[in-house]
């Protein structure tokens, strides 16, 4: 029997482990990485692509997504819903185009798509569920422990209410780790241009992979933050 579609406040709490192990890729196609940026940092791609919907149905989630807090420019919506429409809908999908050739490497702001859904294009936070990491990225680097926390929370995701800076937050960050160690990196790196303590390091692709030895839940990545001491 099919799966019904459940609420996406449903699909906030605990899927996103499935993409983070690697066990669904989209389909080809225009709109894909849009789709990622927006959609994957707060849900399960994996698990709602399986559900097959119809357009009108898609339709329907968009609009849930930005009653939700999804930024999206007109543009952008009609590619997501096109997308999802032609690839993840009622109707066997188009044969994937062919593929093109190596890009060239990514930059940190260009991995920072994936972010800038939930905390915005310019780290400012979209209050009261993603705190702002613009000015705030520095004060955890400073922090002992910070550093691996600012590693783990990107990996592993982040659940439960924290403060920051005086104000509650108690957004779900999802776990990226289906990104390279590479991008991983990379991000890390761009998120410490916006404000570099004295004496960083810029993160590697080889601490990234260490830092993989041990998965960790969201919850356990919130105790790891609930250690420091952070404004």
């Amino acid at each position: 029997m099919k799966k019904p579609f459940l609420p996406l406040g449903l699909l906030t709490l605990g899927l996103a482990g499935y993409l983070a192990l690697g066990q669904y890729t989209l389909p080809e196609g225009p709109g894909k990485d849009l789709v990622l940026a927006k959609c994957q940092a707060c849900h399960d791609i994996g698990f709602v692509a399986r559900e097959r919907l119809s357009r009108d149905r898609w339709d329907g989630v968009i609009d849930e997504m930005v009653l939700r807090g999804l930024s999206l420019t007109p543009e952008e919506r009609a590619a997501i819903l096109d997308y999802l429409a032609t690839y993840l809908g009622t109707e066997p999908p188009p044969a994937s185009p062919p593929a093109q050739p190596a890009s060239s490497p990514k930059t940190g702001a260009q991995v920072y798509a994936n972010c800038q859904g939930c905390h915005g294009p310019q780290g400012e936070g979209n209050p009261p569920a993603f705190p702002p990491l613009r000015g705030h990225v520095e004060k955890i680097l400073k922090a002992e422990g910070g550093r691996t926390y600012l590693l783990l929370s990107v990996l592993y995701g982040l659940q439960g209410t924290i403060q920051v800076e005086g104000k509650e937050y108690a957004g779900i960050m999802p776990s990226f780790a289906w990104l390279p160690d590479e991008e991983v990196a990379l991000v890390l790196n761009y998120l410490a241009t916006w404000g570099t303590p004295q004496g960083f390091t810029p993160y590697t692709p080889e601490e990234v992979k260490a830092a993989r030895a041990k998965v960790l839940s969201p919850e356990e990545v919130l105790k790891h933050r609930q250690g420091l001491k952070l404004p």
